[in-house]
């Protein structure tokens, strides 16, 4: 009999990738899914990697059929102008995905969702959550499903390089509102860390995913100028007007800043949690360490991917990644 085999979407991307890494580091077989094109593999061959399609169901429960866990980071953070990336299809493909894990007789999914699902109804990302928690919390499979808030770390994390590039280049940084509502990053070796050790446990589970500590958005901007070792002019601004410069800069860049549902749910509080944090990795002792090359180049979301179906949506898990 063939050895067991953790099965991870995305893990040339980061939060699958960290999952495999820490997978690999417990001895455990990996296979991925994915549909990204030439991403650098640095497994050196160790991860089988198979296509994913959704649109072919013997294919899927094919590329599960010896998996004891299905780590499922794939999702998306937007739609884009064509309609290719609506969340209404990630949430279809998710489902699929589940029904061939069924059928493939897989032990476990472990699924990442997103930090407070419920609390942003009127957002299309986090409406889609919520129906993926409830297609895999209906299933026959034993799961886990976990809720992260925002990540950093890992030398992908773009949400924290590119607000660092936005530091370095101008001499004001604007926050949304007075800029009071909490946040609390996790380190990314936490979250792949937390997701292997629930893929090893039977329970069903709902777990809030957050870092040891907690900061107003003003700290945390403030805590990263501070290391990159800038002094900067922080101002509060009307929502709108943070959303429409970042949209002016994303034009420049050719890439999606910041969304309006994304300011709403910092805003909200939404990336922060009052459950146990179960990071250990503390954000003011890894920035302080690694400020200096934060931001020393622009992270391309838009550019960077590529795949084999542009009008599949991304294999990303970009809860954390992208939404802030």
């Amino acid at each position: 009999m063939s050895e067991p085999v953790h099965v991870v979407t995305g893990a040339f991307g980061y939060s699958g990738r960290w999952i495999a890494r820490e997978l690999l580091s417990r001895g455990k077989r990996v296979r991925t899914l994915t549909n990204a094109k030439g991403r650098d593999d640095p497994f050196q061959g160790r991860v089988e990697v198979l296509p994913i399609d959704f649109t072919n169901h013997e294919s899927l429960v094919t590329s599960l059929k010896d998996a004891d866990v299905l780590y499922n980071t794939y999702w998306v953070r937007y739609k884009d102008t064509k309609g290719g990336y609506a969340h209404d299809i990630a949430v279809e493909n998710i489902r699929r995905l589940f029904l061939a894990a069924e059928e493939a007789g897989v032990k476990r999914v472990v699924h990442f969702s997103v930090a407070h699902p419920h609390k942003a109804p009127d957002w299309s990302y986090f409406r889609g959550k919520v129906e993926v928690e409830k297609i895999l919390t209906e299933s026959n499979l034993s799961y886990s499903i976990l809720r992260p808030t925002v990540f950093f770390g890992g030398k992908r994390d773009v949400l924290i390089n590119n607000m660092s590039w936005l530091i370095r280049k101008f001499p004001v940084f604007g926050i949304f509102g007075m800029g009071n509502y909490p946040i609390q990053p996790i380190h990314i070796e936490d979250v792949a860390r937390v997701a292997v050790d629930q893929g090893e446990s039977v329970e069903d589970s709902v777990l809030d995913v957050a870092g040891p500590e907690t900061f107003t958005y003003r700290e945390y901007v403030t805590l990263i100028a501070k290391s990159i070792g800038v002094r900067r002019l922080i101002i509060p601004v009307p929502p709108i007007v943070g959303w429409s410069f970042g949209k002016l800069v994303g034009l420049f860049l050719q890439d999606r800043v910041i969304t309006r549902a994304e300011i709403k749910g910092l805003m909200r509080g939404l990336m922060a949690t009052d459950a146990r944090p179960l990071g250990r990795i503390k954000f003011s002792e890894w920035v302080a360490v690694n400020g200096a090359g934060l931001g020393a180049n622009y992270h391309n979301d838009l550019k960077e991917r590529k795949y084999t179906n542009p009008r599949k949506p991304i294999l990303l898990h970009n809860s954390p990644d992208s939404a802030k």
